[in-house]
């Protein structure tokens, strides 16, 4: 039974992997991927 329970808290931690917020590194690169579809593609003009 506890090799059971073990492997049921590893699922748990694997979906709140999953639901963990994207790094501040990709936040940024969407955010400049929008900047260039809706704005101009120099971001010195959007700055």
């Amino acid at each position: 039974m506890s090799e059971t329970a073990a492997h049921d808290h590893e699922l748990e931690v694997l979906e709140e992997d999953q639901t963990v917020p994207p790094r501040p590194e990709e936040q940024i690169a969407d955010a400049r991927e929008d900047v260039t579809d809706e704005g101009p593609s120099d971001p010195a003009a959007t700055s």
